[in-house]
């Protein structure tokens, strides 16, 4: 049987179902914007796109650190570092995404 640990939102039997279906809808909804993202990065094949996939896969397995803690799989401070970890590591990514996309505009054409 499973052991639920309580770390947002849930009881002594486990976490709500509200939690679990928002968790759920998280999870699909970012699967596809990484599915969506991966397409546009092997259609443009640029560095800022790659970058992208990136910050969308670092969303993605946020949303896998809650499912696994939710499960009792990670420790609440396992969870909490994780979790935090991935967000230093997606706003990383997306900054320089934007930072190699402005960069990129400014080259001329006959340069690159």
């Amino acid at each position: 049987m499973i052991q639920w640990h309580l770390l947002h939102v849930g009881t002594a039997t486990g976490p709500s179902l509200p939690f679990i279906t928002i968790l759920t809808v998280a999870a699909a909804a970012t699967a596809l914007l990484l599915g969506l993202a991966l397409a546009a990065f092997l259609q443009r094949r640029s560095r800022s796109y790659l970058l992208i996939v990136g910050a969308f896969a670092a969303l993605f397995a946020r949303s896998a650190v809650a499912g696994l803690s939710t499960m009792g799989y990670l420790s609440p401070a396992n969870h909490h570092l994780l979790e935090h970890g991935l967000d230093v590591v997606l706003v990383a990514l997306v900054v320089a995404a934007v930072y190699l996309a402005r960069s990129d505009d400014r080259t001329p054409e006959y340069e690159s």
